[in-house]
């Protein structure tokens, strides 16, 4: 990336995933540092604690947690961009709906995990979330494969998932999909085709409902059989790719 620019007026509010710790951003976050850019990689309330800590968020505890952030980066910035993965990516859709950022970038960012029509169930237990939760609300996983970890590190709550967190987040995307309109930033989705996580159907609902005159899809193919291909600024075969896409975006923005 040709560094003619410098990004001194700019913040940018980096949002980790769910059930996961700004560790997956940080290369996100050295690279934008090295332009200059102010940027923030918070940890999300109900996150890198204890899963009881977890069991207790909800999805409107993170918005206000980023509405607040994104307000005191604002007060002395020009201009601040969101970005996020997964559910970070998600949080950054609202922040786009709620507020006034100079951009959005998603990646691999749910506003749904499955439909009923067209059918797609990545996880056919996901539309059972909501009575699981009363069962069982603590489900265990398993343990993590340590080749995908060595594909695509990550760092978060291992072997157990919360879900009443889940369940708070599915209806927190509910609510976010239904405001897309709202959203006119700029917008820049990535998201990779094979995602076994989030379906591609979801970055195509997001595409197609913002009102951004300048938006972007960048698919971003994985060809390991390994992972889940979903967290895409860590993996082995993504990683540069991305930094390279939020760096373009960032850069694109302050040229204009």
């Amino acid at each position: 990336m040709i560094s003619d620019f410098s990004l001194v007026d700019t913040a940018a509010l980096l949002i980790h995933g769910f059930g996961g710790e700004p560790f997956e951003m940080l290369g996100l976050a050295e690279a934008l540092e090295s332009f200059g850019c102010k940027v923030s990689v918070p940890l999300l309330p109900g996150h890198g604690t204890s899963i009881a800590d977890w069991r207790k968020s909800s999805f409107s505890d993170l918005t206000m947690a980023m509405e607040q952030e994104f307000d005191a980066l604002v007060q002395s910035h020009e201009r601040v961009l969101v970005c996020g993965l997964s559910m970070g990516g998600t949080l950054a859709l609202h922040l786009g709906i709620v507020r006034e950022p100079a951009g959005v970038l998603t990646i691999a960012a749910p506003v749904h995990l499955f439909q009923f029509w067209p059918p797609e169930f990545p996880d056919w237990r996901m539309p059972l979330v909501p009575l699981l939760k009363h069962i069982r609300p603590v489900w265990p996983t398993g343990s993590p494969d340590p080749k995908a970890r060595r594909i695509a590190p990550w760092k978060g709550y291992e072997e157990y998932v919360s879900l009443e967190a889940l369940d708070s987040f599915l209806d927190g995307m509910r609510q976010v999909k239904m405001g897309l309109s709202k959203l006119e930033a700029p917008l820049l989705c990535v998201h990779s085709p094979c995602d076994r996580t989030v379906p591609l159907s979801s970055a195509y609902a997001i595409m197609s409902g913002v009102s951004s005159l300048e938006r972007r899809l960048e698919l971003l193919p994985i060809h390991e059989t390994v992972t889940k291909h979903h967290v895409l600024t860590t993996h082995e075969e993504t990683r540069d790719r991305v930094q390279e896409l939020v760096e373009g975006f960032a850069l694109k923005q302050l040229a204009e």
